[in-house]
């Protein structure tokens, strides 16, 4: 299982064998497990074993557990010192499609494709169809302050978005500002009395209404009242959104990934085909339309006027 849930368990199991092949159990194995922002969670802890060379390690995760690519590390090291390196990975994410994308596909065992690449190529078609699924709006100057209207005066610190609720556009799990490292959903700078731009520490309070906190890049004093602009890089999540769909989507478009792996499929040798029999052509963008037609569903329908 590469694919886990919030508040489940991930269970890591590695068998080590001496160079002739033979089980053996070394003087120390340890276990160290990096989140998504490389930031340990796991350090150099013992695993258990459960037979001679057999150990395993349970992490339990936590309810909130950032959504993205998780690192795990064994090492074992024996008497004499010698040291053996184990690497794994697994992914946090909102929904584990795997099947969802054996079942589309067909491919209902893992000799055409293990698991973990399906799991590897699911998460960065989650990441990318964030971007085709969100609206973009960057340049953008803020409104003020939603009690008082106040912009950039040197002293407040309180904006709005044009337009939202603002979207995870990382997928991580939470809608996040650029105040922390790794996670975040955007950016702004202004810019100083001599044109140059400066970096704007934007801070999250309430995305569903786009509510937000602007400050210096020191991340406590406010724009200056001089400033000569301020602007700020953000998604927008559509109302009426849907999840469901959204995975459906991610399905389709990891289906799509996953066919240019594979021996081509509109190609057919003649030894493989009866001279009277039809041949049938098989559309090896038919994945990739499946998942812009979910995409287009999930999308309103836009009407214009004068």
């Amino acid at each position: 299982m590469s694919i886990y849930q919030r508040g489940e368990t991930y269970v890591h199991r590695v068998t080590i064998k001496d160079r002739n092949g033979v089980k053996t159990d070394p003087s120390t194995v340890s276990e160290t497990i990096k989140d998504p922002c490389d930031y340990i969670l796991v350090n150099n802890m013992s695993m258990a074993s459960s037979a001679v060379g057999e150990y395993y390690y349970n992490y339990n995760l936590s309810s909130n557990a950032t959504f993205g690519r998780y690192k795990a590390q064994v090492v074992a090291t024996s008497a004499g010192g010698n040291k053996a390196v184990f690497n794994a990975e697994f992914f946090v994410m909102p929904w584990d499609g795997v099947d969802d994308v054996r079942q589309t596909m067909g491919c209902k065992d893992e000799k055409s494709i293990s698991d973990d690449d399906i799991s590897n190529i699911l998460w960065n078609c989650y990441v990318l169809a964030l971007y085709d699924v969100h609206e973009h709006h960057y340049l953008e100057q803020p409104s003020g302050n939603v009690d008082t209207g106040y912009s950039y005066n040197g002293s407040n610190v309180s904006f709005q978005t044009r337009f939202y609720p603002i979207a995870d556009i990382n997928g991580d799990g939470t809608v996040s500002g650029n105040n922390v490292s790794c996670s975040s959903d955007m950016n702004g700078y202004w810019i100083d009395t001599n044109g140059h731009y400066q970096r704007a520490i934007i801070k999250m309070k309430k995305y569903q209404y786009g509510e937000i906190e602007i400050y210096q890049s020191n991340g406590t004093s406010a724009i200056p009242s001089t400033a000569d602009g301020l602007f700020i890089d953000y998604w927008v999540r559509y109302h009426g959104y849907n999840q469901t769909l959204f995975e459906q989507a991610v399905v389709r478009l990891t289906c799509y990934e996953i066919s240019k792996r594979f021996a081509s499929l509109d190609k057919i040798t003649l030894a493989d085909i009866s001279r009277n029999n039809p041949i049938i052509t098989i559309d090896p963008n038919m994945y990739y339309k499946e998942y812009k037609r979910y995409l287009k569903m999930n999308r309103p329908i836009i009407i214009g006027g004068v």
